[in-house]
């Protein structure tokens, strides 16, 4: 553990100072506060499946001097396992409702992510997904066709910083995009779900559903020009995308460029993990990782062993479905992210 607080804080001051970008990259944005759509979400879907995490909350203190309930400092518990009961089950429901495998909402099944009104219908449930986990929920309209999804999992602690974990949630036309990219957005969620859990957080943490990374990153560079913009100090963007191919077992990933820092923060959690994750250090861009850093913040990108050679032959193709997805390599990866984080924001 004393490895694992040495790489957090070298990770904090490495990240320490965000960058000049370039601030004509994108058009000004409009962010609004928004409430749940009212659609059935996963998260109450299967609330009552493995009740080990706490009521999700929006990590608001319950009053305003830093007390619980006004009889003295709030005392904080460890955080939960990482490894969480529930996660095989809530991570199958998110991407077989993303993949038409299982209806979106009541009476709404949707074969693919890529017209306006399929990535529109996603939106609203993935803010109804958010709101239900407790985080404070935002739409970022960035343009006339495109809309991203932030939910807010604020610090219950003074002084904090942000860290940024996201996943697009667009397909290529005719595709499931089950793999492509429903398993990053199920990444996303879980971890969402996982760190409202943490009782006393050090940091912020912003999850965001990227729209239109499949035709040029979009949706990511307009929310890399909003941080930028609002002056947000961010540590580290974190953005998933292709978790759910293991043809050889392995349970192997691949960090995309990883900023400083950012390779030692997943090997310290790995090294916590009963069963540890194997990981490998790559270059690859095309994702919305490479988004953030002309703006000066760090970031890294996770994913299958694209570069490795392990990965799905579904890429972009209606073959890949919910049914081709290897929830084995997803559920270890949701483990080691749960993992990573709570080394980061656990204020315990």
């Amino acid at each position: 553990m004393r490895f694992a607080c040495a790489v957090v804080s070298f990770l904090l001051a490495a990240c320490g100072e965000p960058g000049a970008g370039d601030t004509d990259a994108q058009p000004s944005t409009s962010t609004t506060m928004s409430s749940s759509s009212g659609a059935e979400s996963s998260a109450a879907a299967t609330s009552a499946e493995a009740t080990t995490d706490v009521e999700p909350s929006s990590g608001s203190d319950p009053t305003t001097d830093g007390t619980s309930e006004g009889t003295g400092p709030a005392v904080c518990g460890p955080a939960p396992d990482p490894s969480q009961p529930w996660i095989r089950a809530y991570t199958d429901d998110v991407v077989a409702r993303l993949t038409g495998a299982a209806e979106l909402t009541p009476g709404v099944t949707l074969p693919e992510r890529s017209t306006s009104a399929n990535r529109a219908a996603t939106a609203d449930w993935l803010q109804a997904e958010f709101d239900a986990l407790g985080l404070q929920t935002q739409r970022h309209a960035y343009s006339a066709t495109g809309t991203n999804i932030a939910g807010l999992l604020p610090a219950t602690e003074p002084g904090g910083r942000t860290v940024v974990v996201g996943a697009h949630f667009d397909t290529v036309p005719g595709s499931p995009g089950a793999n492509d990219n429903a398993t990053g957005v199920a990444f996303v969620l879980s971890l969402a779900r996982y760190l409202a859990s943490i009782e006393c957080r050090a940091h912020d943490v912003v999850f965001v559903g990227f729209d239109e990374e499949e035709i040029g990153l979009l949706g990511s560079d307009a929310f890399a020009q909003l941080l930028f913009d609002q002056g947000t100090d961010v540590i580290a963007v974190h953005t998933i995308d292709q978790m759910g191919w293991d043809q050889d077992g392995d349970r192997a990933i691949e960090l995309e460029r990883a900023d400083e820092g950012l390779f030692e923060f997943y090997e310290a959690a790995s090294a916590t993990l009963a069963a540890p994750v194997t990981l490998h250090g790559t270059n690859t861009g095309f994702t919305d990782h490479v988004s953030f850093r002309p703006f000066g913040f760090a970031a890294v990108g996770l994913t299958e062993e694209f570069v490795s050679g392990d990965t799905t032959p579904h890429y972009h193709l209606p073959s890949d479905t919910y049914e081709t997805v290897n929830f084995d390599l997803l559920v270890s990866t949701c483990v080691l992210g749960h993992a990573a984080f709570a080394l980061l924001i656990d204020a315990a």
